[in-house]
């Protein structure tokens, strides 16, 4: 059998954006580094968007990126600063923005931040990290969870009945307060404290909340009333539950003290009357009298 050589066209090793060139390929510690090199050849100013083309310096940054056959890679990324030339931006130098590959400032791609992120979502901190792990991708629980808090949180549309409660940040010293749609049982927003003045300022930006459902403070209720007068105020399961086994143990404890009451009364006068007609005890000689007082 024979083998003919063919030519096969250059497949790049990583699915790099234009404007970025691999300068070289090593291996580190157990991680495939690879050096890259920016090549466009002109930048725009964050602030003004001008075409700046007068280079300032370089320097280099360290990205993680997505592993390669379970391999870690590390990206050692040269960029460049640029000058602004134009005189009213107040940016005199920036660095070079390479978005959507990577974002100012980070120290991961933005395709190892989307699928640490989905591998959150989908498994959580503790079971993301098992996840990861297999893959190859160094991280953490704290981090995964980071990644998570990082998303966009929808807003909030027309709401009418929400239920309102707080919850502790740390417990016993910094509390904040959670709003949840009661139809929809989702989370609408998450306040930084349990003030009655911010509850009251988020009722007030939804006039059309009809229901609150809320625990048996004051804070609520006077924030509810400040903010939505006509809306309708009731307690949430909880404490309904937690008033009526209250008045429920009120009313058995009265009922139990009279009953109580009911049995002692004739035990009582039973225990009088069957001393009134025992026989007075005998007088004990002195010399019993002597003894019994030495044993006692």
């Amino acid at each position: 059998m024979e083998c003919f050589l063919t030519q096969m066209p250059t497949i790049p090793l990583f699915a790099l954006p234009s404007g970025l060139e691999i300068t070289a390929c090593s291996q580190q510690e157990g991680s495939l580094c690879v050096s890259l090199l920016s090549t466009q050849p002109a930048s725009h100013c964050p602030l003004c968007s001008s075409a700046a083309m007068r280079i300032h310096s370089r320097y280099q940054r360290k990205l993680a990126d997505l592993p390669s056959s379970g391999q870690p890679v590390r990206f050692l990324l040269t960029v460049r600063k640029f000058f602004c030339d134009v005189p009213t931006c107040p940016r005199k130098i920036f660095t070079e923005r390479l978005v959507p590959f990577v974002a100012p400032w980070a120290r991961v791609t933005a395709r190892l931040f989307q699928v640490v992120q989905i591998i959150g979502l989908a498994a959580g901190g503790r079971l993301g990290v098992r996840v990861t792990d297999r893959m190859g991708i160094q991280t953490c629980r704290t981090t995964i969870l980071r990644r998570i808090m990082a998303l966009p949180t929808e807003p909030v549309g027309q709401v009418s009945q929400i239920g309102i409660d707080d919850f502790s940040f740390r417990r016993g010293r910094k509390f904040g307060t959670i709003v949840v749609d009661l139809q929809t049982r989702h989370m609408l927003d998450v306040l930084p404290d349990r003030t009655a003045d911010t509850s009251a300022a988020w009722m007030t930006a939804h006039p059309e909340i009809e229901l609150v459902s809320r625990d048996r403070g004051g804070d609520y209720a006077a924030a509810t009333r400040k903010a939505l007068p006509g809306a309708t105020q009731t307690a949430d399961r909880f404490h309904v539950l937690k008033n009526l086994s209250e008045a429920l143990e009120g009313v058995l404890a009265r009922h139990l003290a009279a009953h109580r009451k009911r049995q002692t009364e004739p035990a009582r006068a039973s225990s009088v009357l069957a001393s009134q007609t025992q026989e007075p005890p005998k007088l004990l000689s002195k010399n019993v009298a002597l003894s019994q007082a030495k044993r006692e």
